[in-house]
């Protein structure tokens, strides 16, 4: 009989397409894997920086429990076929990823009379929601722009100072190539939004991968989150901030390991 491999969800970071991941994707895929990247609803390249379109004005507006319901969106099809999930969050992602965690576990779908669920959660150079009712800074105020921000109207523009930190361990042309798949902006909302649901609810299996050359979120910062987390078990890669880039292969091969745990 063959091995039943879980789903793999990889939710992408902040300011992220899903091409992104794709090459980890390939990987896994090609080991058995079914892989699903949801699209943030947080992030886009706007048309035009205008605060006064409505396409700005609705990107202003979406938050993480947009990006929860389009990860479960994704995801209905699959608990229908009664398939069980690992759901991997990197940097921003791991907020929407452990959110979508609440009520659909493989256990609490049981007690539903319902099929599939998340069998484990992992938290990529991630972040956590450690106090409830506070947001991921522990606090209840609008995220504040990042050093590599600009700050508009509700929405946080990308600048390109961020290249060199986000592919810290790629060439400068390697670089310019995965820049190409960051998108232009992002929602303040998103990296502002409390939670009353928090890592230590979590019943699941909670993993983080820590990259040990991570020059956006410092390791140092990471074994905090680590801690605040409450993290079950904590592997590393020896890679910057985007693992599935700089190291597909190894990233790929760890995530399998994890998944099938």
């Amino acid at each position: 009989m063959s091995e039943t491999k879980p789903v793999i969800v990889i939710v992408p970071g902040g300011f992220c397409s899903p091409e992104v991941y794709q090459p980890v994707a390939n990987i896994l895929e090609q080991d058995g894997f079914t892989v699903i990247i949801p699209t943030l609803t947080v992030a886009k390249t706007l048309t035009y920086k205008d605060p006064t379109s409505q396409e700005f004005k609705d990107l202003a507006n979406k938050g993480l429990l947009d990006d929860v319901n389009e990860i479960h969106d994704r995801l209905a099809s699959e608990f229908e076929k009664g398939s069980e999930v690992v759901i991997f969050g990197h940097s921003y992602g791991s907020l929407p990823a452990l959110l979508a965690i609440e009520g659909h576990t493989v256990t609490e779908r049981k007690a539903k009379g319902l099929s599939g669920g998340f069998k484990g959660y992992v938290a990529v150079a991630g972040f956590a929601y450690a106090q409830r009712g506070k947001n991921a800074r522990g606090d209840t105020e609008p995220a504040p722009p990042m050093p590599y921000f600009e700050h508009e109207d509700g929405v946080f523009h990308m600048t390109e100072a961020a290249k060199p930190l986000f592919f810290s361990d790629l060439s400068p042309e390697k670089q310019d190539e995965a820049w190409k798949l960051v998108l232009g902006s992002q929602s303040q909302k998103s990296l502002s939004d409390v939670s009353e649901f928090i890592n230590s609810d979590v019943t699941i299996p909670k993993t983080y991968i820590l990259c040990e050359k991570d020059q956006t979120v410092p390791p140092e910062l990471q074994e905090m989150l680590i801690q605040a987390g409450s993290f079950d078990k904590v592997e590393k890669l020896s890679s910057g901030h985007f693992p599935f880039v700089s190291i597909p292969e190894e990233t790929a091969k760890l995530f399998a390991q994890i998944a099938r745990r």
